[in-house]
């Protein structure tokens, strides 16, 4: 292990520091990519030697996430225009803040944001600046499924509804991006619906829009019968409303003021929704 870490230390030391001068941009990403390789080695040399002792496991791999995360923003920090930089971000993806993306992305040269993966977290970061606390929201169109005719072949029948149809209407609304395949989400329901019933005498309304969804509107409705979800729903949203949001993992929940602005996003669980709603309704 002693000489996996001391590896590192001595490839990392070339590839952000006084050994860049004198290295091309290959030689120095080779550089970086191999220290990341050795992290990557003793990471699965730790999981595999702790993994009958989880506390020690977990103190072990907080301390390596850190250690991982302070490692490759020094490798940015350094080289911020090139592919090293590229790679920073896709080793760092969920593991690190809009901030911290903002501060690779800018000083990223055009060709280097032509990169898929720093394009796609460039378009998250963007559309997440634009629906930020603050800010007000963004209205979207889709195509709501709320029923079906039996009397035909089984078909959904559509109609076309705005999110403006009930945001920004004079009541608090607490959205709730989700879908019915997705474990966390329905783990989160009930949370929303202890909260539901605090506060809807208060005037909270609860929105679930049904993004991603795998499988017929059908399974959708079905599963929010099913959990018990009595509020308000828009389905067939497939990627719309989280390509403007920029919501990038699901469950995602935000709260929008009664004149449309954006409260609170990003919070979760029990005691992370209490404090949002009554952060907001006394």
């Amino acid at each position: 292990m002693r000489k996996v870490i001391f590896a590192i230390a001595a490839v990392a030391a070339l590839a952000s520091c006084g050994g860049q001068k004198t290295m091309s941009p290959e030689e120095r990403l080779k550089a970086f990519n191999e220290a990341d390789s050795l992290m990557m080695v003793e990471y699965q040399t730790a999981m595999d030697s702790l993994a009958g002792d989880r506390e020690k496991f977990m103190a072990f791999y907080e301390e390596f996430v850190q250690r991982y995360i302070d490692f490759n923003l020094e490798a940015a920090a350094q080289n911020p225009d090139s592919q090293v930089a590229v790679q920073v971000l896709k080793n760092l993806m969920g593991l690190i803040d809009d901030e911290q993306v903002s501060g690779i992305i800018d000083n990223m040269s055009e060709e280097l944001l032509q990169d898929e993966v720093v394009a796609y977290m460039k378009t998250g970061l963007d559309a997440r600046k634009a629906t930020a606390e603050g800010m007000m929201f963004t209205d979207f169109t889709v195509e709501h499924v709320y029923g079906y005719d039996r009397s035909v072949e089984p078909q959904p029948l559509k109609k076309e509804v705005k999110f403006s149809d009930y945001v920004g209407k004079g009541t608090y609304v607490l959205v709730d991006f989700w879908s019915p395949w997705c474990g966390p989400c329905k783990r989160e329901i009930p949370n929303i619906k202890t909260v539901y019933e605090q506060y809807k005498d208060q005037g909270l309304e609860v929105l679930s829009l049904a993004v991603w969804e795998r499988q017929p509107q059908s399974h959708t409705i079905e599963t929010a019968g099913e959990l018990g979800m009595d509020w308000l729903h828009i389905n067939n949203c497939g990627k719309v409303p989280t390509d403007i949001y920029g919501v990038e993992g699901i469950p995602h929940l935000m709260l929008i003021g009664p004149d449309g602005t954006i409260l609170k996003r990003g919070f979760h669980g029990l005691e992370g929704i209490q404090a949002a709603v009554a952060e907001f309704i006394q």
